[in-house]
Protein backbone atom coordinates (compact mmCIF):
# COMPACT_ATOMS: atom_id res chain seq x y z
CA UNK A 1 0.00 0.00 0.00
CA UNK A 2 1.07 3.40 -0.35
CA UNK A 3 3.32 4.46 2.45
CA UNK A 4 1.60 6.81 5.00
CA UNK A 5 3.07 9.18 7.51
CA UNK A 6 1.46 9.67 10.70
CA UNK A 7 -2.01 11.06 11.50
CA UNK A 8 -0.75 13.77 13.57
CA UNK A 9 1.96 14.57 11.10
CA UNK A 10 -0.58 14.82 8.32
CA UNK A 11 -3.27 16.81 10.56
CA UNK A 12 -0.08 19.43 11.41
CA UNK A 13 0.32 19.92 7.86
CA UNK A 14 -3.16 20.29 6.98
CA UNK A 15 -3.71 22.95 10.09
CA UNK A 16 -0.93 24.97 9.00
CA UNK A 17 -2.04 25.02 5.19
CA UNK A 18 -5.75 26.36 6.23
CA UNK A 19 -3.66 28.88 8.49
CA UNK A 20 -1.93 29.92 5.78
CA UNK A 21 -4.73 30.21 3.15
CA UNK A 22 -6.65 32.10 5.37
CA UNK A 23 -4.05 34.54 5.86
CA UNK A 24 -3.65 35.02 1.91
CA UNK A 25 -7.46 35.20 0.58
CA UNK A 26 -5.48 36.14 -2.78
CA UNK A 27 -4.43 32.37 -2.95
CA UNK A 28 -6.91 29.27 -3.12
CA UNK A 29 -6.33 25.70 -2.48
CA UNK A 30 -5.80 24.98 -6.11
CA UNK A 31 -3.22 27.32 -6.33
CA UNK A 32 -1.58 25.91 -3.44
CA UNK A 33 -1.65 22.54 -5.08
CA UNK A 34 -0.61 23.84 -8.52
CA UNK A 35 2.62 24.49 -7.38
CA UNK A 36 2.97 21.06 -6.26
CA UNK A 37 3.83 18.57 -8.57
CA UNK A 38 0.82 16.32 -7.59
CA UNK A 39 -2.89 16.49 -9.37
CA UNK A 40 -5.68 18.57 -8.53
CA UNK A 41 -7.64 15.52 -7.28
CA UNK A 42 -4.92 13.98 -5.13
CA UNK A 43 -4.48 17.73 -3.57
CA UNK A 44 -7.92 18.31 -3.11
CA UNK A 45 -8.47 15.15 -1.11
CA UNK A 46 -5.55 15.88 1.24
CA UNK A 47 -6.64 19.39 2.40
CA UNK A 48 -9.97 18.29 2.74
CA UNK A 49 -9.20 15.54 4.85
CA UNK A 50 -10.60 12.90 2.42
CA UNK A 51 -7.48 11.20 2.29
CA UNK A 52 -4.72 9.85 4.94
CA UNK A 53 -1.79 11.67 3.16
CA UNK A 54 1.08 9.68 1.48
CA UNK A 55 4.81 10.66 2.17
CA UNK A 56 5.00 11.95 -1.37
CA UNK A 57 1.42 14.25 -0.80
CA UNK A 58 3.03 15.42 2.43
CA UNK A 59 6.38 16.09 1.05
CA UNK A 60 4.90 18.01 -1.78
CA UNK A 61 2.82 20.09 0.80
CA UNK A 62 5.57 20.86 3.19
CA UNK A 63 7.95 22.11 0.43
CA UNK A 64 5.70 24.48 -1.24
CA UNK A 65 4.13 25.83 2.22
CA UNK A 66 8.19 26.45 3.76
CA UNK A 67 9.02 28.58 0.22
CA UNK A 68 5.62 30.45 0.32
CA UNK A 69 6.20 31.36 4.18
CA UNK A 70 9.78 32.38 3.09
CA UNK A 71 8.42 34.52 0.23
CA UNK A 72 10.26 32.29 -2.47
CA UNK A 73 6.73 31.66 -4.03
CA UNK A 74 3.20 32.95 -4.62
CA UNK A 75 4.37 36.46 -3.01
CA UNK A 76 1.26 38.44 -3.07
CA UNK A 77 0.15 39.28 -6.23
CA UNK A 78 3.46 38.20 -8.23
CA UNK A 79 2.10 34.99 -9.41
CA UNK A 80 -0.25 36.85 -11.11
CA UNK A 81 1.59 39.14 -12.39
CA UNK A 82 4.26 37.79 -15.41
CA UNK A 83 5.82 40.87 -16.98
CA UNK A 84 5.21 40.81 -20.54
CA UNK A 85 8.78 41.80 -22.47
CA UNK A 86 8.47 44.24 -24.70
CA UNK A 87 10.50 47.28 -26.12
CA UNK A 88 8.91 49.99 -24.04
CA UNK A 89 10.74 51.42 -20.53
CA UNK A 90 9.78 49.73 -17.87
CA UNK A 91 6.86 51.25 -15.76
CA UNK A 92 7.32 49.67 -12.68
CA UNK A 93 9.96 49.11 -9.78
CA UNK A 94 11.84 46.12 -10.58
CA UNK A 95 10.60 43.46 -8.07
CA UNK A 96 13.38 40.64 -7.58
CA UNK A 97 12.40 37.25 -8.96
CA UNK A 98 10.18 39.04 -11.34
CA UNK A 99 8.56 35.97 -13.78
CA UNK A 100 9.32 37.39 -17.23
CA UNK A 101 6.35 36.30 -20.17
CA UNK A 102 8.56 35.51 -23.04
CA UNK A 103 7.67 33.71 -26.10
CA UNK A 104 9.24 30.41 -25.01
CA UNK A 105 6.25 30.66 -22.14
CA UNK A 106 3.81 31.61 -24.34
CA UNK A 107 4.38 29.10 -27.15
CA UNK A 108 4.86 26.27 -23.25
CA UNK A 109 1.61 27.76 -22.30
CA UNK A 110 -0.17 27.63 -25.81
CA UNK A 111 1.26 23.63 -26.24
CA UNK A 112 -0.27 22.79 -22.54
CA UNK A 113 -3.58 24.15 -23.27
CA UNK A 114 -4.10 22.25 -26.41
CA UNK A 115 -2.95 18.96 -25.23
CA UNK A 116 -5.57 19.65 -22.44
CA UNK A 117 -8.59 20.31 -24.15
CA UNK A 118 -7.81 17.96 -27.02
CA UNK A 119 -6.79 14.74 -24.84
CA UNK A 120 -3.55 15.30 -26.86
CA UNK A 121 0.63 14.04 -26.52
CA UNK A 122 2.57 17.61 -26.92
CA UNK A 123 6.40 17.75 -27.06
CA UNK A 124 8.39 20.41 -25.46
CA UNK A 125 12.39 20.88 -26.97
CA UNK A 126 14.49 23.45 -25.47
CA UNK A 127 17.66 23.35 -24.51
CA UNK A 128 18.91 23.12 -20.76
CA UNK A 129 18.33 26.53 -18.87
CA UNK A 130 15.83 27.51 -21.46
CA UNK A 131 13.31 28.03 -19.09
CA UNK A 132 10.40 25.52 -20.19
CA UNK A 133 10.50 24.10 -16.86
CA UNK A 134 9.42 27.45 -15.14
CA UNK A 135 7.08 28.69 -17.94
CA UNK A 136 5.68 24.75 -17.01
CA UNK A 137 5.49 25.97 -13.66
CA UNK A 138 4.19 29.51 -14.26
CA UNK A 139 1.00 27.94 -16.17
CA UNK A 140 0.33 25.35 -13.53
CA UNK A 141 -0.36 28.53 -11.37
CA UNK A 142 -2.73 30.70 -13.42
CA UNK A 143 -4.70 27.77 -14.93
CA UNK A 144 -7.54 25.56 -13.53
CA UNK A 145 -6.65 23.02 -15.92
CA UNK A 146 -6.60 19.48 -13.79
CA UNK A 147 -2.95 18.37 -13.82
CA UNK A 148 0.10 16.67 -12.43
CA UNK A 149 4.02 17.40 -12.97
CA UNK A 150 6.42 13.74 -13.08
CA UNK A 151 9.54 14.78 -13.21
CA UNK A 152 11.78 11.79 -13.95
CA UNK A 153 15.19 11.20 -12.51
CA UNK A 154 17.53 8.55 -12.75
CA UNK A 155 15.50 5.93 -11.51
CA UNK A 156 11.81 6.61 -12.69
CA UNK A 157 13.94 7.26 -15.88
CA UNK A 158 14.84 3.53 -16.06
CA UNK A 159 12.61 1.68 -14.32
CA UNK A 160 8.79 0.90 -15.77
CA UNK A 161 8.02 -0.46 -12.40
CA UNK A 162 9.25 2.42 -10.60
CA UNK A 163 7.85 5.15 -12.46
CA UNK A 164 4.36 3.45 -12.59
CA UNK A 165 4.92 3.23 -8.38
CA UNK A 166 5.89 6.90 -8.24
CA UNK A 167 2.97 8.35 -10.77
CA UNK A 168 0.34 6.02 -8.36
CA UNK A 169 2.00 7.99 -5.15
CA UNK A 170 1.35 11.29 -6.62
CA UNK A 171 -1.91 10.64 -7.58
CA UNK A 172 -2.49 8.66 -4.29
CA UNK A 173 -3.44 5.88 -5.47
CA UNK A 174 -2.58 2.58 -3.02
CA UNK A 175 -0.07 0.26 -5.02
CA UNK A 176 1.06 -3.08 -4.08
CA UNK A 177 4.94 -3.22 -3.67
CA UNK A 178 7.25 -4.92 -5.36
CA UNK A 179 8.51 -5.68 -8.96
CA UNK A 180 5.69 -8.11 -9.68
CA UNK A 181 2.88 -5.27 -9.26
CA UNK A 182 3.57 -3.39 -12.01
CA UNK A 183 1.11 -4.40 -14.34
CA UNK A 184 -1.53 -4.33 -11.27
CA UNK A 185 -0.52 -0.40 -10.86
CA UNK A 186 -0.46 0.84 -14.14
CA UNK A 187 -3.89 -1.05 -14.72
CA UNK A 188 -4.96 1.08 -11.43
CA UNK A 189 -3.30 3.86 -13.23
CA UNK A 190 -5.31 3.84 -16.27
CA UNK A 191 -8.98 3.21 -14.25
CA UNK A 192 -7.90 6.29 -11.86
CA UNK A 193 -7.65 8.92 -14.64
CA UNK A 194 -10.64 7.80 -16.29
CA UNK A 195 -12.51 8.51 -13.37
CA UNK A 196 -10.56 11.74 -12.98
CA UNK A 197 -8.97 12.90 -16.06
CA UNK A 198 -6.17 15.09 -16.12
CA UNK A 199 -2.58 16.59 -18.33
CA UNK A 200 0.02 14.37 -17.43
CA UNK A 201 2.76 16.58 -17.79
CA UNK A 202 6.76 15.00 -17.74
CA UNK A 203 9.73 17.18 -17.24
CA UNK A 204 13.36 16.09 -18.11
CA UNK A 205 12.19 13.33 -20.49
CA UNK A 206 15.57 13.51 -22.39
CA UNK A 207 17.05 10.16 -20.60
CA UNK A 208 14.00 8.48 -20.49
CA UNK A 209 14.53 4.80 -21.54
CA UNK A 210 12.37 3.69 -24.18
CA UNK A 211 10.28 0.66 -22.17
CA UNK A 212 9.15 3.73 -19.87
CA UNK A 213 7.99 5.83 -22.78
CA UNK A 214 6.28 2.86 -24.13
CA UNK A 215 4.19 2.80 -20.81
CA UNK A 216 3.52 6.13 -21.22
CA UNK A 217 2.10 6.10 -24.77
CA UNK A 218 0.15 2.73 -23.86
CA UNK A 219 -1.67 4.76 -20.62
CA UNK A 220 -2.31 7.38 -22.95
CA UNK A 221 -4.21 5.10 -25.65
CA UNK A 222 -6.04 3.67 -22.25
CA UNK A 223 -7.24 7.03 -21.17
CA UNK A 224 -7.44 9.86 -23.79
CA UNK A 225 -11.02 9.25 -24.64
CA UNK A 226 -11.95 9.77 -21.22
CA UNK A 227 -9.92 13.31 -21.57
CA UNK A 228 -6.40 12.90 -20.48
CA UNK A 229 -3.59 14.43 -22.56
CA UNK A 230 0.01 14.14 -22.15
CA UNK A 231 3.19 16.31 -22.16
CA UNK A 232 6.54 15.77 -22.77
CA UNK A 233 9.61 18.03 -21.71
CA UNK A 234 13.02 17.40 -22.87
CA UNK A 235 16.16 18.70 -23.94
CA UNK A 236 16.56 18.47 -28.15
CA UNK A 237 18.10 14.58 -27.19
CA UNK A 238 14.68 13.41 -27.35
CA UNK A 239 13.50 14.68 -30.95
CA UNK A 240 16.29 13.34 -32.07
CA UNK A 241 15.93 10.19 -30.72
CA UNK A 242 11.74 10.34 -31.73
CA UNK A 243 12.27 11.95 -35.47
CA UNK A 244 14.92 9.86 -36.74
CA UNK A 245 15.44 6.59 -34.05
CA UNK A 246 14.24 3.25 -35.82
CA UNK A 247 13.21 1.87 -32.63
CA UNK A 248 9.71 0.66 -33.26
CA UNK A 249 8.53 1.36 -29.45
CA UNK A 250 9.45 5.03 -30.00
CA UNK A 251 7.30 4.80 -33.32
CA UNK A 252 4.42 4.45 -32.04
CA UNK A 253 4.67 7.53 -29.71
CA UNK A 254 5.82 9.48 -32.40
CA UNK A 255 3.30 8.59 -34.81
CA UNK A 256 0.56 9.92 -31.73
CA UNK A 257 2.24 13.27 -31.36
CA UNK A 258 -0.73 16.01 -31.52
CA UNK A 259 1.72 18.90 -31.50
CA UNK A 260 5.70 19.72 -31.70
CA UNK A 261 7.34 22.37 -30.01
CA UNK A 262 11.01 23.14 -30.80
CA UNK A 263 11.93 26.61 -28.71
CA UNK A 264 15.02 28.95 -29.43
CA UNK A 265 15.01 30.34 -26.14
CA UNK A 266 15.15 34.06 -25.65
CA UNK A 267 15.54 36.23 -29.11
CA UNK A 268 18.09 38.89 -28.68
CA UNK A 269 15.32 41.77 -27.94
CA UNK A 270 14.10 39.82 -25.47
CA UNK A 271 17.53 39.64 -23.17
CA UNK A 272 17.85 43.46 -24.20
CA UNK A 273 14.13 44.26 -22.52
CA UNK A 274 14.95 42.11 -19.41
CA UNK A 275 18.28 43.82 -19.39
CA UNK A 276 16.74 47.17 -19.25
CA UNK A 277 14.41 45.78 -16.72
CA UNK A 278 17.12 43.99 -14.37
CA UNK A 279 18.26 47.88 -14.19
CA UNK A 280 21.58 47.20 -16.80
CA UNK A 281 21.38 50.28 -19.13
CA UNK A 282 24.73 51.39 -19.46
CA UNK A 283 26.90 49.08 -21.93
CA UNK A 284 28.69 49.01 -24.68
CA UNK A 285 27.37 47.52 -28.08
CA UNK A 286 30.00 45.16 -28.16
CA UNK A 287 29.87 43.56 -25.12
CA UNK A 288 25.84 43.03 -25.16
CA UNK A 289 26.76 41.50 -28.37
CA UNK A 290 29.51 38.92 -27.03
CA UNK A 291 26.98 38.69 -24.10
CA UNK A 292 23.95 37.67 -26.00
CA UNK A 293 26.41 34.97 -27.98
CA UNK A 294 27.59 33.91 -24.52
CA UNK A 295 23.89 33.16 -23.55
CA UNK A 296 22.70 31.62 -26.33
CA UNK A 297 19.32 32.08 -25.70
CA UNK A 298 18.89 30.40 -22.01
CA UNK A 299 17.37 32.25 -19.65
CA UNK A 300 19.18 30.74 -16.74
CA UNK A 301 22.72 31.56 -17.73
CA UNK A 302 21.18 35.54 -18.32
CA UNK A 303 19.79 35.40 -15.24
CA UNK A 304 22.85 34.16 -13.15
CA UNK A 305 25.22 37.00 -15.22
CA UNK A 306 22.97 39.57 -14.50
CA UNK A 307 23.41 38.40 -10.71
CA UNK A 308 27.30 38.53 -11.11
CA UNK A 309 27.06 41.43 -12.88
CA UNK A 310 25.28 43.17 -10.43
CA UNK A 311 27.24 42.22 -7.76
CA UNK A 312 30.69 43.36 -9.06
CA UNK A 313 29.62 46.45 -11.82
CA UNK A 314 26.95 47.93 -9.95
CA UNK A 315 26.39 51.93 -11.11
CA UNK A 316 29.68 51.07 -13.84
CA UNK A 317 29.31 51.59 -17.54
CA UNK A 318 29.83 47.47 -18.56
CA UNK A 319 32.15 46.84 -21.29
CA UNK A 320 33.35 43.82 -22.89
CA UNK A 321 36.52 43.25 -20.45
CA UNK A 322 33.44 43.12 -17.76
CA UNK A 323 31.59 40.14 -19.74
CA UNK A 324 34.67 38.26 -20.31
CA UNK A 325 35.09 38.14 -17.01
CA UNK A 326 31.30 36.92 -16.14
CA UNK A 327 31.64 34.40 -19.06
CA UNK A 328 35.04 32.95 -17.66
CA UNK A 329 33.45 32.79 -13.94
CA UNK A 330 30.13 31.19 -14.83
CA UNK A 331 30.89 29.14 -17.99
CA UNK A 332 34.59 29.08 -18.64
CA UNK A 333 34.57 31.00 -21.74
CA UNK A 334 37.02 33.12 -23.53
CA UNK A 335 36.35 36.33 -24.96
CA UNK A 336 36.48 36.25 -28.50
CA UNK A 337 39.17 37.47 -30.73
CA UNK A 338 36.52 39.67 -32.64
CA UNK A 339 35.24 41.56 -29.64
Amino acid sequence: MTRQVPAAEADQLRAELRAFLNSRPDLSPITITHCTTLSDAAGRNFLSGHLPGGRQVVTEFRRVLDLARAGEILAPGVHLDALVITDAPAIRPIRRGQFYQTETVRRVAEVLDYCADNAAIGVIIADFGFGKTEALRHWRERTTTASLIFEFDEFTSANKVDFVHQLAAMLDIPAAPGSQAGGKVFRALADALRERPCLLIFDQCETVRTRVLQVIRQLHDRTHDAGVGVVLLSAPTLLARMTISRAVDLGALTSRVGVWAPLSGLSRSEMAAIVRREGITDIDDAAFDFWARAVNGSMRRLMRSLDLLRAKHAGKRIGTNAIAGVAAHLWALAIPEEA
